[in-house]
């Protein structure tokens, strides 16, 4: 029996966090599903920022930029894109670092091709919520996200694929 409950509070607990990545997107009020997770991202001197994209499909990208990723228009694509100020833009190889960068958000937002459009996080030309880099290294990226706006929400671990550090 205390097995029994042991598994259905473990089953509540991931399917609260968004199943077993811990990954959830609420686009709208809707969850949105992310059974393949996609992680590209780069580092920007030139504008001073980390660039993040985790998406449910294989997005095409040109110059290895992740800012060359159109929204989706097609049904059941969905993507999380997130740019933050980098930690030193005279170091691009080292500009973005383990931390805490919540502060620094520039932009989160959700592109969903469902509905052919997008929601973002800023308000008043702010994001609030928590973003926390947890990893750096030669070829990977990975944090954490907490951000919130209304019935839409992104939160869980990330990781994603640098395709640059040097745009």
């Amino acid at each position: 029996m205390k097995k029994l409950i042991i598994l259905a509070l473990t089953a509540m607990f991931l399917t609260a966090c968004g199943g077993a990545g811990g990954w959830a997107v609420k686009y709208k009020g809707k969850d949105i599903k992310f059974d393949k997770k996609v992680g590209l991202a780069n580092f920007r001197p030139d504008l001073g920022e980390g660039q993040i994209y985790i998406a449910n499909f294989e997005p095409e990208y040109r110059d290895k930029s992740v800012m060359t990723i159109a929204d989706t228009q097609k049904p059941g694509e969905a993507f999380v894109g997130i740019y933050f100020k980098n930690n030193n833009s005279e170091n691009f190889k080292d500009s973005v670092k383990a931390g805490d960068v919540s502060d620094r958000i520039k932009s989160v937002w959700i592109s969903n091709g469902d509905t052919k459009d997008r929601v973002s996080f800023a308000a008043d030309g702010k994001v609030t919520g928590k973003l926390v880099i947890t990893e750096v290294t030669a070829d990977t990226i990975k944090g954490t996200i907490d951000i919130k706006k209304d019935d839409s929400s992104v939160s869980g671990p990330f990781e994603a694929k640098i395709l640059s550090k040097s745009l």
